[in-house]
């Protein structure tokens, strides 16, 4: 007869050490060659990369534009999302809802069996641009509109899709971009080091590969059969200032159409501001009049400008002065009036932030004098540009050629002659020319296709009457004003939350 205890429960078997679970894998996919090798080097072999067999850890997370070249759109939905649906690999495209980060992320498509790439999501580049009057900029060394329309797009997808889970982010620089590589993985250790955990670990495989620009062209030419172009924005201010702009223009020539909007967005930038061209230096317009080939381009162009709606600006700026290297000496990190101390009358905080000393026998004063106060030669020196500020309010709406008339006749009111910008013969009509030195402010009116905001900073008006002794603008609205939307639209119109994403994976954008 057996003794032993009734066993109540089985006990579980003993398991060896937990796998660790293998984060996965997200590939910012900008239609460039550079990606398009990394996904064929990923379906040519996911093990040799750290992805599953059936790549079923994979996603390609595309981020809409709205302003990419349409061969690149038709390039990729030819060669590339055919062999990813075969793979049932999964796509997700994203878009900007709207100019504020609080409208969110709009998630274009996410599937696995994508057919197309979106061509346009609710906000485009462009609209930004053409609201705020002004091209992308070049000379800060900051891309703006990559932050703003790629990376932020991608960031709010992935932190609302993985949480507190970790993923790999897969991007294509190449073995030439090493520099940009470097910093890129910088940005995100510090990231990551804010967090308190690894949010998301980087990857470059084309620089780890050694593939420079050519073998990765080489690459994906020998597996697709054809030659992959360089996809970016149709105004790119990099385009014309490599040694890809005879392409470029070759690009503007196939399409005269997007050449047309270039140039009318550039346009309206330089009527509001003569320097702000597509290339610093030198403006679009510029370099296409320099060959004969580009006469229906730029025929196009004016018949855009003709068929647009005008509208005529008054902009004002103001020219403030910036901190010198005495200033910063002096008053630290921050100064809430940046002056040439040595040259206007003094602040309560200068004189809180210097110290005194007593002057010379030879002068007739005896109190005490700030240190800053110009006896000191070390103290003299050039003024230093600051910030400038801008106000752009519209006066008056019409055609071009009204524009132009009612231009013409203000400046006759007024007893101004017009003057043409240096570089963009734009009619300019002056009220305050600019002075020398800082601070310094203008104000004129000037004729421009409609469409940019009307803003200034808060603090602008005040700024205004300290500075020219002027108050309010010169001309009220003597139109009432039309807004023309620029948002294409689409059928469906989902309701936003700030800090959410939204998914509409039947949106019809135009």
């Amino acid at each position: 007869m057996s003794t032993a205890a009734p066993v109540l429960f089985s006990l579980p078997a003993p398991r060896g050490p937990a796998r660790p679970v293998k984060p996965r894998t997200v590939l910012s996919y900008g239609l460039g060659a550079d990606s398009t090798a990394i996904l064929l080097m990923f379906l040519e072999d996911p093990a040799r990369y750290g992805l599953e067999p059936d790549l079923s850890d994979l996603i390609v997370l595309h981020a809409v534009t709205g302003n990419e070249w349409p061969d690149s759109l038709s390039y990729v939905d030819r060669f590339v999302l055919p062999l990813l649906a075969e793979r049932r690999v999964r796509v997700v495209q994203v878009a900007r809802m709207g100019r504020s980060d609080s409208d969110g992320v709009l998630v274009l498509d996410d599937s696995r069996a994508t057919r197309r790439i979106h061509q346009a999501g609710p906000w485009r580049l462009s609209d930004w641009l053409l609201t705020g009057g002004t091209v992308p900029q070049m000379a800060s060394g900051r891309r703006t509109c990559s932050i703003r329309f790629k990376g932020w797009c991608l960031d709010h997808w992935a932190f609302a899709e993985f949480g507190q889970e970790t993923f790999r982010r897969v991007i294509g620089y190449h073995a030439g971009e090493r520099p940009r590589m470097e910093k890129d993985s910088k940005i995100q250790d510090r990231l990551n080091e804010k967090a308190g955990r690894v949010i998301c670990e980087p990857s470059y495989p084309l620089v780890d590969a050694g593939m420079d620009r050519a073998a990765v062209e080489a690459y994906v030419l020998q597996r697709l059969g054809e030659p992959i172009k360089k996809s970016y924005c149709t105004f790119c201010p990099f385009s014309g200032v490599c040694a890809s702009r005879d392409r470029h223009e070759d690009r503007l020539r196939e399409h005269p159409d997007l050449a047309a909007d270039a140039l009318a967005m550039e346009y309206a930038s330089m009527a509001l501001n003569e320097p702000m061209s597509l290339y610093g230096t030198r403006s679009l317009y510029q370099q296409l009049a320099e060959d004969e080939r580009n006469d229906a381009v730029l025929t196009a162009f004016e018949e855009r400008l003709d068929a647009a709606p005008f509208s005529l600006y008054e902009v004002r700026r103001l020219y403030l002065p910036g901190r010198t290297k005495d200033c910063r000496r002096h008053h630290g990190t921050r100064c809430p009036r940046p002056r040439w101390w040595c040259r206007t009358e003094r602040t309560t905080a200068c004189r809180r932030a210097h110290s005194s000393y007593e002057m010379g026998d030879d002068d007739e004063r005896t109190e005490l004098a700030p240190q800053c106060a110009g006896l000191d030669a070390g103290c003299r020196g050039d003024q230093v540009k600051g910030a400038a500020w801008r106000s752009v309010r519209t006066v008056w709406e019409g055609s071009r050629l009204e524009a132009e008339f009612t231009l013409l006749d203000w400046s006759r009111e007024e007893g101004v002659r017009l003057r043409h910008g240096e570089r963009s013969q734009i009619k300019r009509l002056h009220y305050l020319d600019r002075g020398e030195g800082y601070p310094a402010a203008e104000a004129y009116l000037v004729a421009a296709p409609s469409g940019a905001d009307d803003k200034n900073r808060d603090s602008f008006e005040r700024r205004w009457v300290e500075i020219t002794g002027l108050i309010g603008t010169r001309w009220d609205p003597i139109r009432p004003l039309v807004r023309h939307p620029l948002s294409r639209g689409s059928r469906v119109v989902p309701v936003i939350r700030p800090s959410g994403v939204t998914r509409v994976p039947a949106l019809e954008a135009a």
